[in-house]
């Protein structure tokens, strides 16, 4: 399979034209207005997976490639890169919008959609999209900016006073990371002379160690606050809880998840030796997400605020991984980010249905207060079913792909030597099965405490395909995941093999560096050793 590499321009270029087309009727009657916008948002959506899948089939057949915006060879041009990493962050997110779409349409209130609530959707695909493809880590942070930028008015959206209040500490929050990484981008220009991806992991290895020490905490700082790492998480679960349902699913889905790629993505191409180096740190840091996390759900009065720190504590199992990505042991080099993707993959589905069956019974009974909740497995068993199996894999049970990603983190932890580690994520997950069936009784078992339910903004009888269906599909992928696991796993350790090949990104996105270069990245010293030499030298 061949493609032509301008097609690494349409992952920006579907949503960026499918929502200008939708926001150029905003003279129209409103209810017309709503329905072009949703028609737009629908084949944009839909296009953009396509194209993923494409990509997708492409990479995992080891296929790579970039191309040179408007021609400019790099470093001095932008450069756009494709591996299987890129496709699989690609293919998640564009699944995840498909699937979400109909759940929108079917609940959003008609204050919302005339907003331009549909339209902003492609927008945030565009920066997701964006993000995931540039090789160029100003662009990266000119991304970074469209997510927050349209992220920010889709939590807004409706003006209420949480909602403010939430989005301004999501907005200054989030700031403080891109300056982080606009600080960082400033640092590797001024010294190393590029923001070129492929020639910053050349140049890097040659750079003092301090320097490589600053530019690694300045991306560790601001990617973690994305991703909602200890101990930058508290714009999370202080916003997610405030706007339309719909939108904290398809934020959990999308921005915590670019946080982590955008680790994955830099630290093994600029400095794998780090991840050694740092490891304890890292694991310090993994483990205390994780437990801070599930601690924080035990706490939380509605399903919003519980499931919003259940994605805080998920995001420690990643950087557990990544911690591990570049530890030699018996499954190889890279396993463990192999398995951080994974884990990745199954958090997308899993904690998008589980949000999502969370705002069908918000909207459907009007609260999310779980002390006014109950019994609602008589009236919504099938959406009572959908949530405790996804509750569970969430918890790591088999046969789904939490057991899968959670066994398969342990047996690399154990084989790296990291007990600790291994010992709070066993204990984090049991946390997690406890505060989970919690969440579950309260909402679906027992008696009613509410049995008038709230009808403003409750979704149609008629939709209910539109909101079960969604929720339906994830699990089903969930359990397939857990019960098809090699072809998982195949994909991922492509991605990961990809991921930490530094030599294979630099001849991709520019060829004509020298031998000399390249052989530069294949003999560079772990930094330890780099340190002790040059403390010698000194």
């Amino acid at each position: 399979m061949t493609l032509h590499p301008t097609v690494l321009a349409l992952p920006v270029a579907i949503p960026l034209i499918f929502g200008a087309l939708g926001l150029l009727f905003q003279s129209v009657r409103p209810t017309r207005r709503v329905r072009i916008q949703q028609t737009f948002t629908g084949i944009g959506l839909g296009a953009n997976l396509v194209l993923a899948l494409i990509f997708l089939v492409f990479t995992l057949s080891g296929g790579r490639m970039a191309y040179q915006m408007g021609l400019w060879p790099a470093p001095f041009g932008i450069s756009v890169y494709l591996d299987a990493l890129t496709a699989i962050m690609l293919t998640m997110v564009g699944l995840l919008s498909v699937v979400i779409f109909p759940f929108a349409l079917a609940t959003m209130d008609v204050e919302r959609a005339r907003a331009g609530f549909f339209p902003l959707m492609l927008f945030l695909l565009m920066g997701a999209n964006g993000a995931f493809i540039t090789g160029d880590l100003f662009n990266l942070y000119v991304f970074y900016e469209v997510l927050l930028m349209s992220s920010f008015v889709m939590l807004t959206l409706g003006g209420t006073p949480s909602q403010i209040n939430g989005g301004i500490r999501y907005v200054v929050l989030n700031l403080m990371g891109s300056m982080m990484l606009l600080l960082a981008a400033g640092i590797t220009y001024g010294t190393l002379g590029t923001l070129n991806m492929a020639h910053i992991a050349v140049r890097m290895g040659q750079a003092p160690y301090l320097v490589q020490a600053v530019i690694a905490g300045l991306l560790l700082i601001a990617f973690g606050a994305k991703a909602a790492t200890f101990p930058l998480f508290f714009w999370l679960p202080s916003s997610y809880h405030t706007p339309h349902p719909v939108v904290t699913a398809i934020f959990s889905g999308v921005l915590t998840k670019i946080g982590m790629y955008s680790l994955f993505r830099t630290f093994p191409l600029f400095f794998p030796w780090l991840l050694n180096d740092w490891q304890p740190m890292l694991m310090t840091v993994a483990g205390l997400t994780m437990v801070i996390g599930v601690l924080g759900a035990f706490a939380q009065p509605t399903i919003r605020r519980l499931l919003s720190f259940h994605i805080i504590s998920q995001i420690g199992y990643m950087v557990m991984g990544l911690a591990v990505a570049m530890t030699p042991n018996e499954f190889g080099v890279g396993f463990g980010l192999a398995l951080a993707i994974l884990f990745l993959m199954h958090n997308q589905l899993v904690k998008t249905a589980l949000l999502l069956g969370g705002a069908a019974v918000e909207l459907e009974m009007g609260t999310g207060k779980l002390n006014e909740l109950g019994g609602l497995v008589k009236k919504m068993p099938v959406q009572a079913t959908l949530f405790l199996i996804a509750a569970f894999s969430l918890a790591g049970f088999p046969p789904t792909s939490g057991f899968i990603g959670k066994l398969g983190l342990l047996e690399v932890t154990f084989s790296a030597g990291q007990w600790v580690i291994a010992a709070v994520s066993v204990v984090v997950s049991l946390l997690t099965t406890m505060s989970m069936i919690r969440l579950w009784q309260y909402v679906f078992w027992g008696k009613p405490h509410r049995t008038q339910p709230n009808r403003s903004g409750r979704a149609p009888h008629n939709a209910m395909l539109m909101t079960t269906g969604p929720v339906a599909i994830l699990v089903a992928l969930s359990l397939l995941i857990g019960v098809a696991a090699q072809p998982a796993l195949d994909m991922v350790q492509v991605a990961a093999s990809q991921a930490i090949d530094r030599v294979g990104y630099v001849q991709v996105v520019n060829p004509e560096l020298t031998a000399t270069d390249l052989q530069s990245l294949q003999e560079l010293p772990a930094a330890n050793a780099w340190r002790t030499a040059e403390s010698a030298g000194g």
